[in-house]
């Protein structure tokens, strides 16, 4: 059984590698680069090592030789999704908590693994590979605009562009296939793909060991985007629930394409939905995602430790049988950056930070008070998840969870998450992947006014502090005061 395990990764999914590694006795050694020694998620480890940087595989798998690691946890970003880095690893003798590089080469290149769906009978949209201007433009006016053009091995909302009129198709190729080329290693493959206007975003969550046994955890939901980045992700989809038989195709096609892939470790078959309730496949993401936590709340199953024991070369502790949805989860991303200032990346210095409490609120976090934050990373501060009975509990207590959250020091998408979970639209889970950004003008007022509310209340309350008589704590005071979903300021006394 592996005893330590190194984390190929930084900020809060290495803090949480860690914590599932020690859970199961193991040695977590965490890496960093030197501009980023402060991170919280250095001190997660019994050992921290330099690397040249995260995305240097050579450096990489020195620090796990020399820290005599059994197993390389890759998180996500990064190198997760290189297959190339995972054969460097095992050639170490290094064992890979991640699929096998032969199945991250099937399903995580696209159009690779289009074909494969097509072959199993799993729908896709109609699409074509492109290798030139001329013929993006010349597969969009056959498949009928708007298209989407993509970079074969991109992800994370990169490496994407929509074209809605002829001529557009062409130019935005000259992009996609530049970021492919420089940001992903694809070697500029771009292929074009027809474009769903109003889609629902549903992807399920697989899991397998090396003696072919293969689960899946149910569906997740992740509609709620801005320029095809995830912001607000929940488990299971509301329109599962409302769509009779649709959960169910879902997952028959997601094990279809993972049991042939021969599939180990975490992953995730991505689907888009349209407005009848058919389901297409659009791309697999073969490493743990962002929002698996959603999912090991409405399931018990801890992800990471699977991981890990798959990894270490044991099967998986759990049947399917033993899989059940039990409740309801929903998670809002918490991230660095300025949404009146066309969302641009905030860097600074956590002046105070406070994480919600009480009962079914989980965070997953990176920083800490005192700790720099950096444009030059990924700008993800935190995840508040919030977990209850059914789906009303759980988005009020997100709610909640969200109104008590304080982020100073850097700019934040605090106040605009706290209109998004207060809209009666999400209250309802009538959305789409269009909704948040067709909504952002109103939703932006509605955290304006939230933050000049929080303001006044700080003015007010620091003018109170001047009277004569007895004191209140000065934290009660402080300007990163904010204001609750009940309309209240927070914090209190603390």
């Amino acid at each position: 059984m592996a005893k330590r395990v190194l984390i190929a990764a930084r900020g809060e999914v290495a803090i949480r590698v860690a914590r599932a590694a020690r859970e199961l006795g193991w040695e977590p050694v965490t890496i960093y680069e030197e501009d980023d020694r402060a991170s919280p998620h250095v001190a997660a480890g019994v050992l921290a090592l330099p690397v040249r940087s995260y995305t240097d595989p050579d450096s990489i798998i020195e620090a796990a030789v020399k820290a005599g690691a059994d197993v390389l946890h890759p998180g996500y970003g990064f190198l997760s999704e290189s297959p190339e880095f995972a054969e460097k690893v095992l050639s170490a003798g290094i064992s890979w908590a991640g699929p096998s590089p032969k199945a991250m080469r099937m399903l995580g290149d696209k159009t690779g693994a289009k074909q494969l769906a097509e072959k199993l009978g799993v729908p896709t949209l109609p699409w074509c590979r492109a290798r030139s201007p001329r013929q993006a433009e010349e597969c969009a006016r056959r498949l009928g605009y708007p298209v989407v053009i993509k970079a074969s091995r991109a992800g994370g909302g990169r490496g994407m562009r929509v074209a809605r009129r002829p001529g557009e198709a062409a130019r935005l190729y000259r992009l996609v296939s530049l970021e492919a080329e420089l940001g992903f290693g694809g070697a500029g493959e771009v292929y074009v793909e027809r474009y769903l206007e109003r889609p629902r975003h549903i992807e399920v969550q697989v899991l397998g060991d090396e003696d072919g046994v293969l689960l899946h955890l149910y569906e997740r939901e992740c509609s709620l985007q801005r320029r095809r980045q995830k912001v607000v992700e929940e488990a299971p989809s509301p329109l599962a629930e409302r769509r009779r038989g649709l959960r169910e195709r879902l997952i028959d096609y997601a094990l279809r394409l993972a049991e042939h892939a021969g599939y180990t470790s975490a992953g995730t078959i991505e689907f888009v939905v349209d407005g009848r309730g058919e389901a297409y496949f659009i791309e697999a993401n073969t490493r743990l995602q962002v929002e698996h936590g959603v999912t090991e709340e409405v399931t018990g199953v801890d992800m990471v430790k699977m991981q890990l024991l798959v990894a270490a070369g044991s099967r998986l502790p759990i049947s399917q049988r033993d899989v059940r949805l039990h409740g309801w989860a929903v998670e809002a991303r918490v991230y660095a950056e300025d949404p009146w200032a066309g969302f641009q990346a905030s860097e600074g210095v956590v002046t105070r930070y406070r994480e919600p409490r009480g009962p079914g609120i989980r965070v997953d976090s990176g920083i800490a008070e005192g700790v720099p934050v950096s444009s030059r990373y990924d700008t993800l501060l935190a995840k508040v998840i919030a977990r209850g009975m059914d789906r009303g509990e759980a988005v009020a207590r997100l709610r909640a969870a969200l109104g008590d959250m304080v982020v100073a020091g850097v700019e934040t998408n605090l106040d605009l998450l706290r209109a998004v979970v207060d809209s009666p639209w999400f209250a309802d889970g009538e959305y789409d992947t269009a909704t948040l950004e067709e909504r952002l003008p109103e939703l932006l007022r509605q955290a304006g006014e939230r933050r000049a509310l929080a303001a006044a209340i700080a003015s007010g309350l620091r003018g109170v502090a001047r009277l004569p008589g007895p004191r209140a704590p000065a934290a009660a005071f402080s300007t990163a005061a904010v204001v609750t979903g009940h309309g209240w300021p927070w914090p209190p006394w603390s």
